[in-house]
C-alpha cells in the first residue's frame, strides 16, 4: 500500500470516535438476553427484523447528529425549542432509567468474571464485580471523553469478536440465514416466553428509544460542530450501525445453531453462558461469559458518560444556570462541566447497594426492551419538531422522505407497544 493511501486509511480510520462509542452504549446485556431467547425459540426467524431496527435507527441518529452538525448547538439546547417541559423530560428520565440498568450491571459484571475465572470464596462474584465496577470508575471520572472514546475502539473488536467466534462456534445453517435475513416471517406462538414479547425486546434493543439522544451528545463533546463534518460523521454512524447488525445477528445466529436444536434457552442472563457451554463445551462458556463481560461493562461506561454530558449541560444551562456554562459553549465540552462528574458518581456510586438484593430475572431484559419501544415514538416526535424545522436547520431540514420515514417508524412502535401490552394483559388474564 502506497504511503499516502496508508495515511488516508489510518487517518480515516481514527476519525471514528462517536459512533463506535454510542455502539458499546446500545449493545449491552438486553441485547443478549433478548437476542439469544429470540434465537433459542425462534431459530433464525427474526434476523429480518434487525434489518429494518438498525435502519431505523440508523434514520434516527442521522438526524440528532445533523441537527447538531447544522445549528452547532447540543440537543439539550435544541430539546428547550420544544419546551422547558422537554428539559426537563430529558433530565429526570436518565437519572430514573440509567440507576435501574445500573443495579442490573453491577451484579452481572462479577456473575461474568466469576464465570471467567472463579476465585476460592463464596464471595467471588461479588468481589468480582467491586473490581469491575472500580475500573469502571476509574475510566469515567479520570479519563472523560476522549480517553473513553479511545477505549472503546479496542472494546468493540473485542465484543464482536468473542460474539463472532460464537456464532461459528454454533455451525449455523447459511441458507436458513440467509431465508431469515430476505424472508420476513412472524415468530411462531411458542415458547416460554410471548412471541411479541419477544419480537418488542428485539425492536427495543436494535431501534432504541430516548438513549438514541447520547449519539448527538457524543457528536456534539467530539466537537462536530459545522456542516463539513457532516460526511465524515455519516461514515462514522455507518460504520457504527453495520457493526450493530453484525454483532446482534450474531447473538441470534448462536442461539439458533446451538441452543433451538437441543431445545435449550436461559432462564436468567446469567446463565447464558452455561447454557451455551451445554452444547459448545468450555470455549462456549468462555466467549459468551467474555461476550457478556464485555458488552456489560461497555454499556455502563458509555451509557454513564453519554448520559451525565446530557444531565450536566442541562444543570448548568436550565435546572441552575451558571456561568461556567460559556467554556463549553466556546468548545471545551460538558465534560469539562462540574455537574459532569457528579452525575458520573450518580450512575456508578448509586446502584452498588444492589448487592443487598437478589434482583437480575431475565424478564428484566424484554421489559427492558418492551420498555424503549414505547419510549420510541416520543423521542422520535420530538426528533421530527426539530430537525424538519428550516427557519432553524435551513437546507439540513428533513426532506419529505425523512419526515416520511420516520413518521412510519413512529407509528410503528405505537402499534407493536399496542400489540405487546394485549399480549401481556391476556397472557396475565
Amino acid at each position: 500500500m502506497e504511503e499516502g493511501n496508508r495515511r488516508r486509511l489510518l487517518g480515516w480510520a481514527a476519525s471514528f470516535g462517536p459512533g463506535l462509542l454510542f455502539l458499546l452504549s446500545a449493545v449491552g446485556p438486553q441485547d443478549l438476553v433478548t437476542n439469544s431467547i429470540a434465537g433459542a425459540q425462534h431459530g433464525y426467524r427474526l434476523i429480518w427484523v434487525l434489518v429494518i431496527a438498525v435502519g431505523a435507527r440508523f434514520i434516527i441518529l442521522e438526524s440528532t447528529a445533523r441537527y447538531v452538525i447544522a445549528t452547532g448547538e447540543s440537543l439539550v439546547v435544541g430539546c428547550r425549542r420544544v419546551g422547558k417541559w422537554m428539559v426537563w423530560l430529558l433530565f429526570l428520565a436518565p437519572l430514573i432509567k440509567r440507576h435501574f440498568a445500573g443495579l442490573f450491571h453491577v451484579v452481572l459484571l462479577g456473575v461474568a468474571a466469576d464465570i471467567l475465572l472463579p476465585l476460592p470464596t463464596p464471595h467471588s462474584a461479588v468481589i468480582w464485580s467491586l473490581v469491575s465496577w472500580a475500573l469502571a470508575f476509574a475510566v469515567l471520572y479520570w479519563g472523560r471523553y476522549r480517553f473513553v472514546e479511545q477505549v472503546s475502539k479496542y472494546a468493540a473488536v473485542l465484543l464482536g469478536g468473542t460474539l463472532a467466534a460464537a456464532a461459528f462456534l454454533a455451525q449455523p445453517d447459511p441458507v436458513e440465514i440467509a431465508r431469515g435475513l430476505l424472508l420476513p416471517r412472524l415468530p411462531e406462538a411458542d415458547g416460554a416466553f410471548g412471541s411479541l414479547i419477544v419480537l418488542m425486546g428485539v425492536v427495543g434493543g436494535a431501534a432504541g428509544s430516548i438513549s438514541n439522544l447520547k449519539y448527538g451528545a457524543f457528536v456534539h463533546e467530539r466537537g462536530w460542530r459545522d456542516p463539513g463534518r457532516l460526511r465524515e460523521q455519516r461514515l462514522d454512524l455507518l460504520l457504527s450501525v453495520s457493526a450493530m447488525f453484525v454483532m446482534l445477528a450474531a447473538i441470534q445466529i448462536a442461539a439458533a445453531g446451538a441452543l433451538k436444536p437441543a431445545g435449550l434457552t436461559a432462564e436468567e442472563v446469567e446463565d447464558l453462558a452455561f447454557v451455551f457451554a451445554a452444547v459448545l463445551g468450555d470455549a462456549g462458556r468462555i466467549l459468551l461469559a467474555a461476550g457478556l463481560w464485555t458488552a456489560v461493562f461497555n454499556n455502563h461506561v458509555t451509557s454513564a458518560a453519554g448520559y451525565s454530558l446530557m444531565q450536566a449541560e442541562s444543570y448548568h444551562r436550565y435546572i441552575r444556570p451558571s456561568a461556567v456554562i460559556e467554556e463549553q459553549d466556546t468548545g471545551r465540552g460538558a465534560a469539562h462541566l462540574p455537574a459532569y462528574r457528579w452525575f458520573l458518581c450518580y450512575f456508578t456510586l448509586g446502584p452498588l447497594y444492589v448487592f443487598f438484593t437478589d434482583w437480575k430475572p431475565v424478564w428484566l431484559g424484554l421489559v427492558n426492551g418492551a420498555v424503549g419501544v414505547v419510549l420510541l415514538p416520543a423521542t422520535i416526535l420530538v426528533l421530527l419538531r426539530l430537525t424538519s424545522s428550516k427557519r432553524v436547520l435551513g437546507q439540513y431540514a428533513n426532506g419529505p422522505l425523512s419526515n416520511a420515514a420516520m413518521s412510519i417508524l413512529a407509528a410503528a412502535a405505537i402499534f407493536l407497544a399496542f400489540q405487546g401490552a394485549a399480549e401481556l394483559l391476556s397472557g396475565s388474564s
